[in-house]
């Protein structure tokens, strides 16, 4: 291998005995997870690869007659995306490839053979095991390398955890309410969030409480308040939340990041209640910091400054650089080993390779293991191979290079989609009539109309009727924003006749705007269960993605959106 990864791949002896080891969490077990056994046909794969041993136990096929002899792919370098992208690219070639997919890019190849020469290595892949039956732990050496990633990146603050392989965040958050939840239990979420996570509890009978969020996320005010009052009979008999979903780095939907105090502050409530964190994180490395507006000066500080430069390095500095400027993980304060992180490559690799790990304490990872030997059983053996082969050709610094090169490119879109509202509206910052649309403390902007100011009345002001605002996104792949429909001519009438006008509103912009070949995610897909069902209080909300979309179709769509707007409110 190329730039083979450490074996010696836990933190060092010295800083573990330094630990304290995990709490005993099986009072957290589900029943049917305390219930659970071992495979009975799985514990002969403790046996089948001791030196000598002759397998005649299990109905295993023959590696000859798999018909892959080897798999060969060309992937990318670790520095094939540049560290600090041009604001607005080159002229594009095409309307459906980006500046960064016309021009050549550094590749290397990579080859997975079917019979390696040093097989029993844990650091070998070879097909005739990849593509195995195989232990639900996969082969050992994407492990050995989750293990010296999250050693390094997050720091774990106890001894004893472990990661486990599972096919991706929706697999990984499924089996945990297969692992922690009884039916007619409550979960703790935030009041915005993402919805495939509510749909996998939804069956249980499991309800959702809601906690208010600022401009970092969770309320610990609130959350505080939930906690200590909870009342079994005004929540028809159900018992107080024993775990929390939340998406810290760049919230689906809102983009909201939690910084470190944040977290410490409410790593003391969830201890305090005993509470289980499940802390998914598909966004983490695409933290990208705050958008500075085109014309704008810096107003950051001269360490701050010098910082952001380092990012911009390439080599050891930058690394360390982009690391240092990760919000920290849960596991960082984490004495006790409550905190089950959820890590996935398909922000930074590819979804279809359906391939993430977890992170917990050992308990877990054993009742996990348990309860993936009977349902998805190893992840793909295709994709293990091959990711885990891409590892090993980077090695641990390529990939870190290779996930800042991730980062500059999502905040180089971030950035297009924050200018094209910047050209397409008039902006003002932080305006004191929008408070409630979005959490408190937000940086909120307020779009208006570039229409001509005469067309509007003294009421308005000079601007016009605020149309929309939207928090720019310090993290992740989306922008969250909320339109004033109480400024619409009919919202009072349709109010006036009882009809729900956010509702009717919401939709019918939707709509339009769809019918103008621009789609976005309605709001109401992310409520988390508490009054943001449509809209609320005259404002309705919408999702947009900048993960895909091109420099001009970027623009395009921002541009319709203002149109549909102008002709919606009736401007023009």
């Amino acid at each position: 291998m190329d730039a083979a990864f450490e074996l010696n791949s836990q933190p060092r002896t010295d800083i573990l005995a330094s630990l304290p080891k995990s709490k005993d969490f099986t009072a957290h077990l589900n029943q049917v997870s305390k219930n659970r056994a071992a495979s009975s046909l799985k514990e002969l794969y403790r046996y089948q690869n001791v030196p000598g041993m002759v397998v005649m136990a299990g109905g295993i096929p023959h590696p000859e007659v798999f018909p892959f002899e080897s798999l060969s792919a060309t992937i990318l370098a670790p520095d094939a995306f540049p560290l600090d992208p041009p604001r607005v690219p080159k002229k594009e070639k095409s309307a459906l490839l980006s500046w960064l997919f016309s021009a050549p890019r550094p590749t290397l190849n990579i080859s997975i053979p079917k019979w390696a020469p040093k097989p029993v290595e844990p650091t070998t892949i070879q097909l005739s095991t990849s593509l195995q039956y195989q232990a639900a732990t996969g082969p050992p050496a994407l492990p050995l390398f989750l293990r010296e990633y999250v050693s390094k990146i997050y720091k774990p603050a106890y001894a004893d955890w472990d990661v486990l392989i599972n096919n991706g965040n929706t697999d990984g958050w499924n089996k945990i309410v297969q692992l922690l939840f009884e039916k007619g239990d409550t979960v703790l979420v935030e009041e915005w969030t993402y919805p495939s996570a509510v749909n996998a509890f939804l069956p249980y009978d499991i309800q959702s409480v809601p906690i208010k969020m600022d401009s970092e996320g969770i309320s610990p005010e609130h959350l505080e308040k939930v906690l200590s009052e909870w009342d079994e009979k005004a929540h028809d008999g159900r018992k107080r939340p024993k775990v929390i979903y939340t998406v810290p780095t760049g919230q689906n939907p809102t983009g909201a990041t939690m910084e470190a105090e944040r977290k410490k502050i409410l790593y003391d409530i969830f201890a305090k209640y005993d509470i289980i964190i499940v802390e998914d994180e598909p966004y983490y490395c695409l933290y990208t910091g705050e958008w500075t507006p085109k014309g704008s000066k810096s107003d950051k500080s001269i360490l701050a400054q010098r910082e952001i430069d380092a990012e911009k390095k390439e080599g050891k500095e930058g690394n360390e650089a982009f690391i240092k400027a990760l919000p920290p993980s849960y596991l960082y304060f984490d004495t006790e080993g409550r905190v089950v992180r959820l890590d996935t490559f398909s922000k930074t690799s590819a979804p279809g390779s359906r391939l993430g790990w977890f992170t917990a304490n050992p308990l877990f990872i054993e009742r996990l293991t348990r309860i993936s030997e009977v349902s998805t059983q190893a992840a793909s053996g295709f994709a293990t191979a091959l990711t885990t082969s891409t590892l090993q050709k980077w090695g641990f610094d390529g990939y870190i290079r290779w996930l800042r090169g991730v980062k500059a490119t999502y905040n180089m879109r971030k950035t297009w989609i924050c200018d094209a509202f910047q050209d397409t509206f008039h902006l003002e910052w932080d305006q004191a009539h929008v408070q409630g649309l979005f959490p408190n403390g937000s940086k909120t902007i307020t779009c208006f109309s570039k229409q001509p100011k005469n067309r509007w009345d003294e009421k308005k002001g000079l601007n016009g009727p605020g149309l929309v605002t939207f928090t720019p996104p310090t993290a992740g792949m989306f922008v969250f924003l909320g339109v004033h429909l109480s400024e619409h001519p009919d919202y009072a009438d349709l109010t006036r006749k009882g009809e729900d006008a956010t509702h009717v509103l919401v939709q019918r912009l939707w709509t339009e705007l769809a019918d103008n070949l621009v789609l976005f995610a309605p709001g109401w897909y992310f409520d988390g269960g508490g009054e943001h069902a449509i809209g609320g209080k005259g404002y309705g909300y919408f999702r947009l993605s900048f993960s895909i979309a091109t420099y001009e179709e970027t623009y395009r769509a921002v541009h319709t959106f203002a149109k549909v707007l102008d002709k919606f409110f009736r401007l023009k």
